[in-house]
């Protein structure tokens, strides 16, 4: 059976108290304004969300020793939406169209 690593399973589990955390937030908003919990692109954009937290936890910590540190991974996947926004931000303009 295939084993995930700690550092990706601690990533994914970063990200996902980030959705949490919105999920929190989104549901303190006015009715109007919050997202729509039934619709599938709610649930396809949290995935998506814990599916970069993963590769990113992959990416830079492939080579790493088990249970190196925990926080350090947990906090990296945390922080995986952003760095991703940040990586695509610094592309040429050609992938960065106005909204």
């Amino acid at each position: 059976m295939f084993n995930i690593p700690v550092s990706i399973q601690y990533c994914i589990l970063g990200a996902f108290a980030v959705i949490l955390l919105k999920f929190f937030e989104d549901s303190s908003l006015a009715a109007e304004k919050r997202p729509n919990y039934l619709s599938p692109l709610y649930y396809f954009r949290g995935f998506v969300l814990l599916l970069m937290a993963g590769i990113l936890g992959y990416v830079y910590f492939a080579n790493e020793p088990i249970f190196s540190n925990r926080l350090i991974y947990f906090h990296t996947g945390a922080s995986a939406p952003l760095i991703v926004k940040t990586l695509k931000n610094s592309l040429p303009s050609i992938f960065n169209r106005p909204n």
